[in-house]
């Protein structure tokens, strides 16, 4: 004899395995950046009539987190705080005058955040904002001289999520579009002699300025 399940049954089911991700306690995630941006458009260098300006190629590197969840709402409502460990890097140049040299800028170091989850019932797929506060170590070199400072800054994150329809653990891809919610000024150039402060200045000469992001996780 056949037996039939109750509709009901089905649905409760159906709500089950949709809550399985939110009811995971950890989260593995590795993102590749794709940073860009300048902080010294067209800057004159009084006294002397010469503009300096920079810019970045898209950049480089990994970002790579373990999250930890905090609290979930249902199953459509998910809080959690992270920590990561994040590279990135990108060529450039400093243009002064007629004189145009070749630059690279790296940034990293570590990152605290907390991230909110928002999913679609029955489709697996979230959106997701957070805030990163990154403590990086900053690198600048032009024309064969390096100069570093510790710059901490605190990123927007917007993003999504796809999960894998999986069991036990619960991989999924994911992207976002990141970029600083706090950011010093452009450095002020009075004189020739004052450009020595564009490279030691922490973020006010070149620096990354936004980022789209790329990566796979794990859920359990």
């Amino acid at each position: 004899m056949r037996r039939i399940v109750p509709p009901l049954r089905l649905a409760g089911l159906s709500l089950g395995l949709a809550a399985l991700p939110l009811a995971a306690q950890w989260d593995l995630r590795l993102e590749v950046p794709r940073p860009s941006g300048q902080n010294l458009p067209q800057t004159l260098i009084s006294g002397t009539g010469q503009l300096a300006s920079g810019g970045l190629d898209t950049g480089r590197g990994f970002i790579a987190s373990v999250n930890r969840r905090l609290f979930q709402v249902g199953p459509l409502f998910r809080m959690e705080a992270g920590l990561e460990y994040s590279q990135w890097k990108a060529d450039g140049t400093l243009a002064q005058g007629s004189s145009v040299q070749g630059t690279a800028l790296k940034q990293q170091g570590a990152g605290v955040g907390l991230n909110a989850q928002v999913w679609v019932p029955f489709t697996g797929l979230a959106g997701e904002i957070g805030v990163i506060q990154r403590f990086q170590r900053y690198t600048f070199d032009a024309n064969g001289l390096s100069n570093a400072r510790d710059l901490s800054r605190t990123w927007l994150r917007v993003g999504a999520r796809w999960r894998l329809p999986l069991p036990v653990v619960h991989p999924y891809l994911a992207a976002s579009y990141q970029q600083p919610i706090t950011k010093d000024k452009p450095v002020r150039l009075n004189t020739a002699a004052d450009l020595a402060s564009y490279f030691t200045a922490q973020g006010n000469g070149q620096e990354f300025e936004r980022m789209w992001t790329f990566g796979v996780g794990v859920a359990f």
